[in-house]
């Protein structure tokens, strides 16, 4: 019996590109365990192409050949530039790829402007833009916790763990991007790499090992929120690292507290006249402001969902700037106006003594002064 060799496979495909999809397929290249030496006697070739257009497509094939699963899948252009610039959680394929064909000189010049950016994106871009996807990543899996928790402990043991490996991929993907970085192989044959990663979370393999061998559900799903906090945690550090010299604070806070009074006074005001309905959505507006603000005020990317409002609070807490939201009350207003009143006067101290100018006057000659200089 003949050694059967997947690259035969290969040449098959390329053959058939040759004589039927010669103007519509870019680029065919495989990457995976053929390339990096840890292919097994049940490996597949792991390869893709990018159509050159709508036709190209056709190209693509899934068979089975010798018991072996094959998918010859297209990538697109759009999605390459997003693995490019790390905003594809696969762009290990682009990076680690050896190419099979391709089309045109043309082809293989815009294929290695897209692998040689992403070199340069690890070794050159700042970190806050990794960071920033970092979050953007995480963002995603508040969603799935939620369904978790939602769920309790009623369902099966297979629920949660496939609930896990959702959670999980985005968070191996942030915890990747924090080292500037992406993943090298597939789900479950990464966690060497995250393991050798120096910015991790603190028992991050144990994390792990409990989230995919334990048979309490508790327990399991316990440690898989304290991975995603974990991770969090670690953005946050890394951004607080990053934070501006002061004066870029001080220009950050520049003209907030000014436009920011105007939404205290309007909920003073619904306080005194007893709408609750305005004293609700502008107390909302005002603590989800302040705390985007204050986020804002100290690394430089505004504070936004529910990660930026827990982060805003905390640095409320420090600068001992009272909330609004725990005050709402139906029955009586007054301590919520009384709150309104006391964060006016405990922010406009807070900004003061980061050296923020407050452009407060008592009157239109002050004004005047200020604004046409001290001889109009």
């Amino acid at each position: 019996m003949d050694t059967f060799n997947v690259f035969d496979v290969s040449a098959a495909l390329i053959e058939r590109i040759n004589r039927d999809y010669a103007e519509d397929v870019a680029i065919a290249a495989y990457y995976g365990s053929y390339l990096d030496g840890t292919a097994s006697e049940r490996s597949d070739l792991d390869f893709f192409f990018i159509p050159a257009n709508p036709d190209g497509y056709k190209a693509g094939l899934t068979f089975i050949l010798n018991g072996i699963s094959f998918d010859f899948w297209p990538i697109d252009w759009e999605r390459a530039e997003r693995m490019s610039k790390l905003e594809d959680g696969q762009a290990g394929i682009l990076a680690d790829c050896k190419l099979l064909y391709v089309r045109s000189d043309e082809d293989l010049d815009r294929f290695n402007d897209l692998k040689h950016r992403l070199k340069d994106i690890r070794a050159f871009e700042g970190e806050e833009a990794f960071l920033l996807r970092a979050d953007q990543v995480l963002s995603g899996v508040y969603p799935l916790l939620h369904e978790l928790n939602q769920a309790g402990s009623g369902r099966p043991l297979s629920f949660y763990r496939l609930q896990a490996f959702e959670v999980m991929m985005p968070v191996f993907e942030a915890i990747a991007l924090l080292n500037r970085t992406y993943l090298r192989k597939g789900w479950g044959r990464n966690l060497t790499q995250l393991y050798d990663l120096p910015i991790r979370p603190a028992n991050l393999e144990a994390a792990v090992n409990t989230i995919l061998r334990s048979p309490d559900v508790p327990e399991a799903a316990a440690a898989l929120v304290r991975l995603v906090d974990a991770t969090v945690v670690l953005v946050k550090e890394r951004r607080r690292m990053l934070q501006s010299p002061p004066a870029d604070e001080i220009g950050r806070g520049t003209g907030f507290f000014e436009e920011f009074k105007g939404l205290l006074d309007k909920l003073q005001t619904a306080c005194e006249r007893g709408d609750y309905e305005l004293a609700f959505f502008t107390a909302a507006h005002a603590e989800s402001q302040l705390n985007g603000f204050l986020v804002y005020m100290e690394t430089g990317q505004w504070g936004t969902g529910a990660q930026g409002a827990e982060e805003g609070r905390r640095i409320a807490e420090q600068a001992k700037l009272p909330a609004l939201m725990p005050l709402l009350d139906p029955a009586s207003l007054i301590p919520l106006q009384s709150a309104a009143h006391w964060l006016e006067i405990s922010l406009e101290r807070y900004l003061r003594a980061k050296g923020v100018e407050i452009r407060k006057f008592g009157t239109v000659e002050e004004f005047r002064g200020y604004l046409l200089g001290p001889e109009a």
